[in-house]
């Protein structure tokens, strides 16, 4: 289950829909839908890997990518894909405490299509989402910014700057520019794993967010996550963009 940093009885009657109580589940999907969003996206990563050899001359590595080695006994390889098309949100209704429940599925042109999944988010960053699905990191992108106190006035400092926390993450949002609510803002965000695999998450990215429709209309990032395992050193870089493409509500949810 995908729960960032938050215990609460919506967590719990996700859990009940993902291993089948039929009461709960009628409870969230007979709800009437209040609101349906569409998105464009476009997703791109490539994928940098270098093992150190000791020396030994090797021509590939076990995943078949093709490498060399260099002088100093390391062998590098280089892999990448990417996607686009749409990703939908059912708005099924919003908790007393805050939690937005809703429904996400993506339709994409290669291999990231994905089937309608229940999620609950929260202006925190929050995201609590069925463990039986598949939910991708594009979608994840989106879904942190749905909660309904994603920009909260009272969280602002002189700088219109304000900051979230979730467990290993540290997320920094300012608002660079106000135009009757269409607001541009800047994120940053570190994610810093320690253990037997020291995993480094560094997240750059600018928000088109209209603060009366509680929504996003674009979102850009850019991801760098470097990781290291014995005598692999990985590094991940992503790219991804979302532009909102239908709303059937014009007021906030």
């Amino acid at each position: 289950m995908m729960i960032r940093g938050r215990n609460s009885a919506l967590a719990v009657a996700i859990l009940a829909i993902a291993i089948g109580a039929p009461s709960a589940a009628r409870a969230v999907t007979s709800a009437p839908q209040v609101r349906h969003l569409v998105y464009s996206f476009t997703w791109g990563t490539t994928n940098d890997t270098e093992m150190h050899t000791s020396g030994m001359e090797e021509t590939g590595n076990v995943n078949g990518m093709k490498g060399g080695t260099s002088a100093s006994g390391m062998v590098s390889s280089t892999g990448g894909a990417s996607d686009h098309g749409t990703i939908a949100i059912d708005v099924v209704r919003q908790q007393a405490d805050k939690g937005v429940v809703l429904s996400v599925s993506e339709t994409a042109v290669n291999r990231r299509s994905a089937a309608a999944a229940t999620c609950v988010v929260y202006g925190d960053l929050t995201v609590v989402c069925d463990p039986n699905k598949k939910i991708n990191e594009e979608e994840l992108a989106l879904l942190r910014m749905l909660g309904s106190d994603f920009i909260d006035p009272n969280d602002l400092d002189a700088q219109r700057h304000w900051q979230r926390r979730q467990n290993d993450a540290t997320s920094d949002f300012t608002i660079a520019g106000n135009a009757n609510g269409i607001m541009t803002i800047s994120e940053t965000r570190q994610e810093k794993q320690t253990g037997a695999r020291p995993l480094t998450s560094d997240v750059t990215g600018t928000i088109v967010y209209d603060f009366n429709r509680t929504v996003p209309t674009s979102i850009h990032e850019y991801t760098e996550m470097r990781s290291e395992q014995g005598e692999q050193y990985q590094t991940i870089k992503t790219e991804t963009a979302l532009e909102l493409v239908s709303d059937t509500s014009q007021t906030s949810h």
